[in-house]
C-alpha cells in the first residue's frame, strides 16, 4: 500500500570514495550505526548486518495526512541488516480500522540484498543526490515526499523528491533526475521480480519486539458517527500517557495485549484524561524516543 492509496481508503564502490562523496552534503553522511558491517568482497556492496539496522528504506513522508500518520512514518519497503523485509500489508476497508498498521515481514538472502543495492548503484543512488526539484512553474500542494534511504559502503544516502508520483503522468512535466528516481522506485517496489522469489522467504505478519507511540488527549464526546471504546490504561506498563505526547516506547510483552485487538477508536483513559494513540512497531533503523 503506497501513500496515495492510504489516503483514498555488483561492483563495489570503495568506502573511501563513498565517504568523500558525502562531504558537504546533508543527504549523504558517514554511517555510524555502531553495528556490524559486511566486508565488501568479490564485488559485494558492504552494508550493515545487525537486526536493528536498516540497509534500505522506501517510504512517503510529509504531505496532508491523518493525525498521527506522520509520527508512525510507515515504510513501503524496508530491508534490515540481518536479512528481513518489512512491507505494508493489506488494510481492511472498514472504519474504524485496526489501531496497528498492517505490516508484514519475510526473509531476504544476501544475494537478494546485493541485487537491491546493485540496482541502487546502477541508478546512481549510491552518491550525492541530484536536484529533485519540481520543474519550474509547477505548483502542487499537500503532496508527500518519496524518500529512499540507503546505508551502504560506509555511508548513508537520502534521495527525496516532492510529489514524485504526481509528476509521473502524461500531462505533467518532469525532469531526468525525477524520472530516474521514479523508475528505480517502480523497480524496487516489485521486489519479487527484482530479486527473484527464490531469494525471499514466506510472508507473515510482523512480530514486534517493541512499540513506539504518541498519545493525544481527546474528548470522546466529539466522536458521534461511531462511538469510541474507552479502556483504562494499565498502571504497570511503565509509561505515563501524560508524558507520551511526543513519543514513548513499550515492550511487546505488554503492548501486544493492549494494541493487537484495538481499533482506531479504542481510546485509553489515565486518570480523568482520555487519549487517542498512534502506534507502530519499532522497526530496524528507527530512532527510539
Amino acid at each position: 500500500m503506497d501513500r496515495r492509496s492510504f489516503l483514498s481508503a555488483m561492483a563495489a564502490t570503495p568506502v573511501l570514495a563513498a565517504l568523500l562523496a558525502a562531504c558537504g552534503d546533508d543527504a549523504v553522511t558517514p554511517a555510524d550505526t555502531g553495528g556490524d558491517t559486511t566486508v565488501g568482497s568479490s564485488g559485494a556492496i558492504a552494508h550493515p548486518t545487525s537486526a536493528d539496522e536498516m540497509v534500505f528504506r522506501l517510504g512517503y513522508e510529509g504531505g496532508y495526512v491523518p493525525m498521527g500518520y506522520a509520527f508512525m512514518n510507515i515504510p513501503t519497503l524496508l530491508i534490515s541488516g540481518d536479512g528481513r523485509v518489512v512491507q505494508t500489508g493489506a488494510t481492511p476497508a472498514i472504519y474504524p480500522g485496526p489501531l496497528l498498521p498492517a505490516l508484514t515481514e519475510r526473509t531476504i538472502d544476501e544475494i537478494g540484498i546485493q541485487t537491491v543495492l546493485a540496482a541502487a548503484k546502477d541508478a546512481g543512488l549510491l552518491a550525492s543526490p541530484p536536484d529533485y526539484s519540481l520543474p519550474e512553474g509547477i505548483g502542487i500542494a499537500d503532496a508527500s515526499d518519496t524518500v529512499v534511504r540507503i546505508n551502504a559502503n560506509g555511508a548513508s544516502y537520502v534521495h527525496s523528491a516532492y510529489a514524485l508520483d504526481i509528476t509521473q503522468t502524461d500531462d505533467m512535466a518532469s525532469t531526468p533526475a525525477r524520472d530516474n528516481l521514479a523508475a528505480f522506485v517502480a523497480k524496487v517496489s516489485d521486489l519479487q521480480t527484482l530479486v527473484g522469489a527464490e531469494h525471499l522467504g514466506a510472508e507473515a505478519p510482523l512480530v514486534a519486539t517493541q512499540y513506539r507511540f504518541q498519545a493525544l488527549a481527546v474528548d470522546p464526546a466529539q466522536y458521534t458517527d461511531v462511538a469510541p471504546t474507552v479502556v483504562p490504561w494499565p498502571a504497570d506498563t511503565g509509561v505515563v500517557l501524560a508524558d507520551a505526547t511526543e513519543c514513548a516506547v513499550i515492550d511487546a510483552s505488554k503492548g501486544d495485549a493492549l494494541f493487537a485487538e484495538a481499533t482506531q477508536l479504542t481510546f485509553f483513559q489515565e486518570g480523568d484524561v482520555v487519549y487517542q494513540l498512534s502506534v507502530i512497531a519499532v522497526l530496524p533503523g528507527d530512532t527510539l524516543c
